[in-house]
């Protein structure tokens, strides 16, 4: 998310650390921090923030081979069933 808005990814990366850790430490999670709190660690951060964090929406992105994208999955699916027909 940051990164996209333009921040080099070292700095995207310990700013996403440091909000988990604090989600942890609340026993909170990223969708329920309010935007204030995220934007006390970048003003990059938008409302277009609940988006990113969705993990609906995390999941989804992840569209490279073996990636957990609802499309990766189904490929990876058939391909075991292929493999398993195999040596029945």
């Amino acid at each position: 998310y940051l990164v996209k808005k333009g921040l080099p990814f070292r700095a995207a990366y310990k700013i996403s650390g440091q909000l988990v850790a604090k989600c942890i430490a609340e026993h909170t999670t990223l969708e329920a921090l309010p935007l204030g709190e995220y934007q006390a660690f970048s003003e990059l951060f938008g409302q277009d923030v609940y988006a990113a964090v969705d993990l609906d929406a995390c999941v989804a992105v992840r569209t490279s081979a073996g990636g957990t994208a609802p499309a990766q999955v189904k490929k990876q699916i058939a391909l075991l069933r292929e493999q398993l027909a195999k040596q029945a």
